[in-house]
């Protein structure tokens, strides 16, 4: 938005509804892209909830899938969290993220429900957007 000359506090609904069509598209296919890369053996096997990420940046403590959930009963636990400056990201996706929509991101594990141990059965990210701090996803993926 800054190279736009865009201030994302006086920024419009229509405004942000055309952007968000022009960026989306690429946006996605990065966040796709860099989700597919990322080895399911190098995520944690335990859940450890960070309740600091509800404090900081409004993430639910726990959450469900709301795109592309798991066929099973989940539930989803906040594992990490931070501004939209997502240092992990891709640099397309970052640079869109933290200017255009969203304010920060949040990170989930996503266990099966009624069964112990439970398994994990998916990992997701959301967001909490720049207008009414409104939060959004959970995208999951399998792990």
């Amino acid at each position: 938005m800054e190279s736009l000359g865009l201030d994302p506090a006086t920024l419009d609904e229509a405004t942000l509804a055309q952007l968000v069509e022009q960026y989306l598209p690429l946006a996605a296919a990065e966040a796709d892209r860099w989700l597919e890369s990322l080895d399911p053996a190098t995520l944690p096997l335990a859940v450890i909830p960070r309740g600091e990420c509800e404090e900081k940046f409004g993430c639910p403590y726990s959450t469900r899938c709301q795109i592309n959930p798991p066929p099973v009963r989940h539930a989803c636990f906040v594992t990490d969290c931070d501004d939209a400056k997502c240092r992990q990201c891709p640099e397309v996706f970052s640079e869109i993220a933290s200017r255009l929509i969203f304010k920060s991101w949040c990170s989930y594990v996503c266990i099966q429900t009624g069964i112990s141990p439970p398994p994990v059965v998916a990992v997701g990210i959301g967001f909490i957007t720049y207008f009414g701090g409104k939060f959004s996803g959970v995208i999951c993926l399998p792990p």
